[in-house]
């Protein structure tokens, strides 16, 4: 369900390297964010199965201390990440706070490609604004982002993350309390997805549909004393037929006896138009604040607009 995974590990706990490789194999890719230094980062991330050892795996770091050094080690990188994307190797690459602020402000684009192209990623001595900067750009490569934390310097990124998790223990519940889901081990994450996460969108069917009406009471009561009830007083009130008109066009009674006016073939033809219409609606209604944030009375709002506009040019067509 889960194409991008960040998470940030303080130490090794039981059943993180069976959790990670497991989640591997279900086509999850992961991207370690943390404050340690680059060694650390590296040794917790080789006991824990985040990368290969060699020959197996291969680690492409990208420092400097300017930013030419950084540009060249980047492209280097971002260069070899091409040639062996097609190779069953396992590629990683290993970046710090210092280049990772410079590739973002400079080198954004090619990054995002590096980013596209990793399965892996060592993200050391970067700043909770840097690991939500990471998450958001991920977000942007059409993936769907889960990050997982237990500390305070997680909270930002696992709020940014599309499905925020936080592990409840020795770092305290800030990261808990921020999170969508809470877990007390690491390991328990494996459940989370692979069971849970399957199962979420039948649950979703089943409790996802909430009763709350979409328009206030004030709007559906306008609805129907001021903007329908027009066509239902001009029908009530309009003329029947003349006597001299009935007997000069006889055929009149063959098209009542014919039910033309109500059978099942019209029912269906109207219902399928009403519903044809509602769909309209509501794919207008949803996509005119689809990027942008909007509370629900502006939906309502853009509803009700047009099914009353929809209402006004089906009556316009069938009167004229």
């Amino acid at each position: 369900m889960f194409r991008e995974a960040s998470s940030t590990l303080v130490d090794r706990e039981d059943g993180v390297p069976e959790t990670i490789e497991t989640l591997r194999k279900a086509g999850i890719n992961f991207w370690m964010l943390t404050g340690d230094k680059q060694n650390t980062a590296i040794q917790i991330a080789l006991s824990c199965n985040f990368i290969s050892p060699e020959p197996k795996g291969q680690l492409l770091l990208i420092d400097g201390k300017t930013e030419d050094e950084v540009s060249r080690s980047f492209e280097r990188v971002l260069l070899t990440m091409r040639i062996t994307t097609s190779e069953p190797k396992d590629v990683a690459f290993v970046v710090d706070g210092w280049a990772l602020e410079i590739l973002l402000k400079h080198y954004r684009k090619a990054f995002t490609e590096l980013a596209i192209l990793s399965r892996t990623a060592i993200c050391c001595r970067v700043t909770p604004s840097q690991k939500a900067q990471l998450v958001e750009l991920l977000k942007s490569c059409d993936y769907r982002t889960l990050a997982i934390g237990d500390g305070g310097n997680d909270v930002r990124m696992i709020q940014q993350a599309d499905i925020g998790v936080g592990i409840s223990g020795r770092e305290g519940l800030q990261a808990a309390r921020a999170a969508d889901y809470s877990i007390g081990k690491f390991r328990f994450l494996k459940r989370l997805i692979l069971v849970h996460g399957r199962a979420l969108p039948y649950c979703s069917l089943y409790l996802g549909v909430s009763g709350t009406s979409l328009f206030n009471s004030v709007s559906l009561m306008a609805y129907n004393v001021f903007y329908t009830s027009i066509p239902v007083l001009v029908s009530v009130l309009d003329k029947d037929l003349s006597e001299e008109m009935v007997m000069q066009h006889p055929q009149i009674l063959f098209y009542c006896q014919a039910g033309r006016l109500l059978n099942p073939s019209t029912f269906a033809g109207w219902f399928g138009r009403s519903l044809f219409h509602a769909i309209v609606v509501f794919i207008i209604s949803i996509n005119a604040y689809a990027y942008e944030k909007s509370e629900m009375e502006e939906v309502a709002m853009m509803a009700l607009s047009g099914c009353i506009w929809l209402q006004a040019f089906v009556v316009t067509l069938e009167t004229k």
